[in-house]
């Protein structure tokens, strides 16, 4: 049975047509994710001048490096989940998928950078249902670890607190066996069934499982030393400084993630970092951290998504000069047999 141009034709409109509304999709909500993250830096921006004003060069330099080591981190440990679940994806990929995706935490909802990372991978053969379950494995693996980041932290900071308030540790040790792939695999397939997702993880592997959790402590460590540097060059000081930064910056970097109403927890993560930074410095010194904190991930969210993007329309253009190399060899090849 033959199908006749005027069938073939009806088969691809609906296709053009939904590519279409994809598209015009992607860009609007990209235009939305830009302008919140543009007004969120705008409303601050008095306050970041401030911030910015009592910062040396070479702090800021140090800042911005290990923050953006923190954000190559945190995208290296959803490479490893990707692997976890089956799904490896190269490194290129990886970079495009997972920089442009993170534009979506800054629309409030906290699903659009899971979605734009589903949309995302299409373009490399990753279908919705292995995005979806990294995504949401490496969100489960990411509070896990910024919970038993934040519990030893703060215990950490003091030898009051480690005395008094031994018995958190027991948190720590349960977050860590929440990350055994058998447990970790049921918490995923419930909280796919409670977002109503056809996905479903039937194992995950110790190795990519693993590498996400060694991922996820080394971008909160780099996140613990940017604040250090930063609270330093605010005046503060003290033994159990980087502790007490780490595991504040983890605890409101959690808190935020579960407001899901605020674009990239913005406003929680700073009061919570106001809160529990605020026993160890002046309030003047935890503000000035969570504002040009909030300011340098941001810079460094742009930076890598343009990273990301510039990967993905190289990879675009090479795929459009292989398809026509082998358009205009095609009629030769033919004649020649």
């Amino acid at each position: 049975m033959t199908t006749s141009p005027t069938d073939a034709t009806d088969v691809d409109a609906p296709r053009s047509r939904r590519a279409t509304v994809i598209l015009y999709a992607k860009w609007f909500f990209g235009a939305v994710a830009l302008a919140l993250l543009v007004v969120g830096v705008v409303r601050q921006w008095s306050k970041i001048v401030e911030g910015l004003a009592q910062i040396d060069l070479v702090t800021g330099i140090l800042a911005v490096a290990f923050t953006l080591v923190a954000l190559v981190c945190n995208m290296l440990s959803w490479k490893a989940v990707m692997s976890a679940v089956g799904s490896p994806v190269p490194l290129p990929a990886a970079v495009s998928i997972f920089f442009v995706g993170q534009l979506g935490k800054y629309i409030p909802g906290g699903v659009w950078s899971i979605a734009a990372q589903a949309e995302l991978g299409r373009a490399y053969g990753i279908a919705r249902g292995p995005s979806a379950l990294a995504a949401i494995t490496s969100m489960l693996i990411g509070m896990v670890t910024a919970a038993v980041v934040a519990v030893t932290g703060l215990l950490l900071s003091s030898s009051e607190g480690l005395a008094t308030y031994w018995w958190l540790f027991v948190i720590a040790v349960v977050g860590l066996v929440v990350l055994a792939p058998p447990i970790l695999g049921r918490l995923v397939n419930l909280a796919l069934r409670l977002l109503r997702r056809p996905a479903h993880v039937d194992h995950l592997t110790w190795t990519g499982t693993i590498g996400g959790f060694v991922w996820s402590v080394v971008m909160w460590v780099s996140y613990g030393v940017q604040a250090t540097l930063l609270l330093r060059a605010f005046g503060a000081s003290g033994p159990g400084l980087f502790a007490l930064a780490m595991g504040a910056y983890a605890a409101a970097w959690l808190i935020g993630f579960l407001i899901v109403i605020a674009p990239a927890g913005l406003g929680a993560r700073e009061g919570v970092l106001l809160l529990l930074l605020g026993t160890a410095t002046a309030p003047a010194a935890a503000l000035s951290l969570a504002v040009v904190s909030r300011a340098i991930m941001t810079l460094g969210d742009v930076v890598l998504a343009g990273i990301g993007a510039l990967v993905a329309s190289r990879r675009r253009r090479a795929l459009a000069r292989e398809e026509a190399t082998s358009q205009s060899s095609g009629p030769s090849t033919r004649l020649s047999r």
